[in-house]
C-alpha cells in the first residue's frame, strides 16, 4: 500500500485543536497536557495526513481509567506496539480527523523523542528541508508504512543525537524501529 505524503496543510493545526477539545475534558483530571507532535505540528512540513497526539502523564498508574474514558470516546487501548513508556489507543469508528493518540509518561524517551526532533527540526532549517525531502522521497518509493517508517529511523537518529539524546537511548530507538 502506498503511502501518502502531502504538502502542510495550515487546517492541521484546526484539527488537532478539534481533537483536543473533545479528549481533554474527559481526561483533565488525570494527565499533565496534550501535544500536537509529529510533522502535522511542523509548520510547512509534508507529513501524512494523520495528527499525532501525546497525552502526557507522569505514570501509568491511572491507566485502567484512561481507558475507561477514552472508551466514552468511542476509543480503544492498542498497547505499546514494542515501544517503551507509550500507549497506543485508537478509535472504533471513522474519526473525525485520522489521528495517532498516545499515552506518555512525561519523562519518558519516547515523550522526549518526539518533542525533541520537532525542536531539532523547527530551529534547524537545513534538517526541515533534509527531512522533507526524504519523506516525499519514501512516500514515492516505499512499499508498506513500515518500511517509510524504518526509512526515516536513521535520519530521526542524527537529529536526537544532535539534540544531546544520549548513545544507550539512540541504541534503544535502533532496536524498537530497525
Amino acid at each position: 500500500m502506498k503511502v501518502e505524503v502531502v504538502p502542510y496543510n495550515k487546517e492541521w493545526k484546526k484539527w488537532y485543536l478539534e481533537l483536543k477539545n473533545q479528549i481533554w475534558p474527559l481526561i483533565s483530571d488525570i494527565a499533565t497536557d496534550i501535544v500536537h507532535v509529529g510533522s502535522t505540528s511542523i509548520d510547512g512540513m509534508s507529513a501524512k495526513p494523520i495528527i499525532d497526539m501525546d497525552i502526557v502523564v507522569e505514570n501509568f498508574d491511572d491507566l485502567e481509567l484512561f481507558k475507561e474514558k477514552l472508551r466514552e470516546l468511542g476509543y480503544y487501548h492498542v498497547g505499546n506496539l514494542g515501544i517503551k513508556d507509550r500507549e497506543m489507543f485508537k478509535t472504533e469508528r471513522e474519526p473525525l480527523y485520522p489521528h495517532n493518540l498516545y499515552l506518555v509518561l512525561r519523562d519518558s524517551s519516547a515523550f522526549r523523542n518526539h518533542t525533541l526532533l520537532k525542536k531539532h527540526i523547527e530551529e534547524n532549517p537545513e534538517s526541515f528541508v533534509k527531512y522533507n525531502e526524504l519523506k516525499i522521497k519514501l512516500a514515492n518509493s516505499a512499499s508498506s508504512i513500515d518500511e517509510y517508517t524504518r526509512s526515516k529511523t536513521l535520519l530521526i537518529l542524527e537529529f536526537l543525537k544532535a539534540e544531546g539524546v544520549s548513545q544507550s537511548e539512540i541504541e534503544q530507538i535502533k532496536g524498537e524501529n530497525l
